[in-house]
């Protein structure tokens, strides 16, 4: 039964359109990874924290590769020489991915407990819980 007020346009084949990166899964960042980085991401699983882990240490590879403690220098119109920050801007972004990073990790950890098994880890939780209100 065709839809009222809205028809398929000439040319156009249902479902997504050739080129259409919808269902990429790091599309945004895909054109700044490297192949490898891009197949490391590919072989997580789409829901997982272990995904973001890994999205993060190639973020944090990636940007400390391209750290660089050499002192530039910027030049205002008024020819006055100024140290340029740059790199405090990347260490401070490094600090906040490191960060994240070990929440994410830490998130994981409490999720999924040293085997995996999230139901052993609520298990255990409330067995904790229940010790400490005396049941």
């Amino acid at each position: 039964m065709p839809r009222k007020g809205k028809s398929k346009p000439t040319g156009r084949k249902s479902g997504a359109q050739p080129g259409n990166k919808n269902a990429m899964r790091h599309g945004f960042y895909a054109q700044r990874f490297t192949a490898d980085q891009n197949n490391r991401l590919d072989q997580q699983k789409p829901v997982d924290v272990q995904s973001e882990i890994a999205l993060i240490r190639i973020c944090i590879e990636k940007l400390r590769d391209e750290l660089n403690f050499e002192a530039a220098y910027l030049t205002d119109a008024q020819k006055n020489e100024t140290r340029d920050d740059h790199y405090l801007k990347a260490l401070n972004t490094l600090a906040i991915m490191t960060q994240s990073l070990s929440t994410l990790v830490r998130t994981q950890h409490l999720v999924h407990g040293k085997t995996g098994d999230v139901q052993d880890s609520i298990l255990r939780a409330l067995e904790e819980l229940r010790l400490e209100m005396g049941i």
